[in-house]
């Protein structure tokens, strides 16, 4: 576990450390690059397919990403990771540059767009105020504090992954959902704020980030940990179209082995594997965290794919516990086609 606890902040450590640079470099290319080709900015109309082709090339380097089993493996990863988000930052400029504010844009305000759309709000830095987005300035040290903890979720997000830490082919498809969403998700939110009209405040002002409240087993045990409740659906997906292949049995018994669960949860996970019953429990709790949802429907997507495709029975499934979690079925079919 100290060995794990070492990498995931050396993980968080050089996403950081790239991240702050991409902001400010992405920024400044693409400001050079529209100040000497007005003619490509894009217009308000394209928006849609911008999104959606981010989407898409973001997914392909996430799921052609050669992921190694073990926290190990996530380091090795880091590079696709950051280019996946320089590409991310990049969208965020072209949506603002297609709603005539590029001027506006800076990257402190991308980085803000960035956090919310990530489930964190950004705190008293961008807030809604009588129909229009009020943007706080903030100082050098605000703006590194900001692409700290946005660094942290991040690697919070990409470590969350129940399977993808331990079975190669799976866990890239789970990111490559993962990323589709959230490039999505990241492009959804710029629309929102650079269609609105926006009010810059001279006060610089210290940051003050809503974090999503992370969930924990009671402590007299009575309620399981997340990764009991995510792979019990994993299950259950599994068995939902009335037949289990001994690589879904074997890619579930792995998951359930290598897991941090207690010897009494993994028990009672083997038994389930056994079992006709459909059983699905903790999705409340599950649905209260935007990150472990994102992974959740990741891994069930990747799992339904590992056969080489997806069964009508896996989908709606798949779609049946998504509204449980808050996604629509739109969201669910583009995080199946990435």
């Amino acid at each position: 576990m100290e060995e794990k606890n070492k990498l995931s902040a050396k993980m968080e450590e050089q996403i950081t450390e790239k991240l702050s640079d991409a902001f400010e470099s992405v920024v400044k290319q693409k400001n050079e690059y529209y100040q000497n080709n007005p003619q490509k900015i894009p217009e308000i109309g394209s928006t849609g397919k911008l999104i959606s082709s981010a989407a898409l090339t973001n997914s392909a380097i996430s799921g052609g990403a050669s992921l190694i089993p073990g926290p190990y493996g996530m380091l090795a990863v880091v590079p696709e990771i950051i280019l996946v988000t320089r590409n991310q930052i990049s969208l965020i400029y072209d949506i603002a540059a297609a709603h005539g504010k590029r001027d506006l844009m800076t990257k402190e305000l991308a980085a803000m767009v960035f956090v919310s759309a990530m489930g964190s709000g950004a705190g008293s830095l961008l807030v809604v105020h009588g129909g229009k987005y009020l943007v706080r300035r903030t100082s050098l040290r605000v703006f590194q504090r900001l692409v700290t903890a946005l660094g942290g979720k991040i690697t919070q997000q990409a470590l969350k992954s129940t399977i993808s830490k331990w079975l190669p082919g799976v866990g890239a498809a789970a990111m490559a959902a993962w990323t589709n969403y959230l490039t999505r998700q990241i492009g959804k939110k710029a629309t929102e704020i650079f269609s609105s009209e926006l009010e810059f405040e001279d006060n610089i002002i210290d940051i003050e980030l809503i974090e999503e409240k992370e969930n924990s087993p009671a402590e007299d045990g009575s309620k399981k940990s997340n990764d009991y409740y995510k792979i019990q659906a994993l299950s259950n997906l599994m068995k939902i179209d009335g037949k289990s292949d001994e690589e879904e049995l074997a890619l579930i018994a792995s998951t359930i082995e290598q897991s941090n669960l207690t010897p009494e949860e993994k028990i009672s996970l083997i038994s389930n594997i056994s079992s006709t019953e459909t059983k699905l429990e903790g999705i409340e709790i599950i649905a209260d965290s935007p990150s472990e949802s994102i992974s959740l429907i990741a891994e069930m997507i990747a799992l339904a794919k590992a056969d080489g495709k997806i069964h009508i029975t896996e989908k709606l499934y798949i779609k049946q516990v998504g509204k449980m979690l808050g996604f629509s079925d739109s969201d669910i079919e583009e995080m199946i086609s990435a």
